[in-house]
């Protein structure tokens, strides 16, 4: 008998380790690849709550110690403040692009690099800078902890 459950236990072990790693690539959240995917839905979305000025969406994706450093070198060390910068933008009809130069993500941390260019006409304004977002995930959602902008030649 103890032969018979030494060889079920362990039989039950290889399978727990086999199935376990293949539950969690199933549901796409704990692989290199389900992280990517994860992440990039997270930026997709991201991207379009900004560009259709939906305040309290992008906020949502601030962690609430999050820290924004502008171009110019405008520090913003608290939610509060960068929600009230995000908030002064919003009011202005703008157009923004902002490929991806660099992404280097995991599923726990993730830095996405984009060239920013922001131009607004009605005050004939354009920006060019890269701005730089360090995302941790938290509960399974991706909060930014830190925003750096960097200028570059307005072209």
């Amino acid at each position: 008998m103890r032969k018979w459950y030494a060889g079920a236990m362990a039989a039950l072990s290889l399978a727990v380790l086999l199935v376990v790693p293949g539950t969690a690539g199933a549901h796409g959240e704990y692989t290199a690849r389900g992280c990517e995917r994860n992440f990039d839905r997270a930026v997709a979305h991201f991207d379009a709550v900004f560009l259709a000025k939906d305040l309290p969406a992008v906020m949502s994706y601030y962690h609430d110690e999050a820290v924004q450093i502008g171009a110019a070198g405008t520090y913003r060390p608290n939610k509060a403040a960068i929600e009230a910068n995000f908030s002064r933008l919003f009011t202005f009809d703008f157009i923004a692009t902002f490929p991806e130069v660099k992404v280097i993500e995991g599923c726990n941390t993730a830095t996405l690099v984009v060239d920013f260019t922001l131009t607004i006409p009605s005050v004939n304004v354009k920006q060019h800078f890269y701005n730089a977002l360090t995302f941790v995930r938290e509960h399974g959602k991706w909060k930014i902890v830190l925003d750096v902008s960097s200028p570059l030649p307005v072209v």
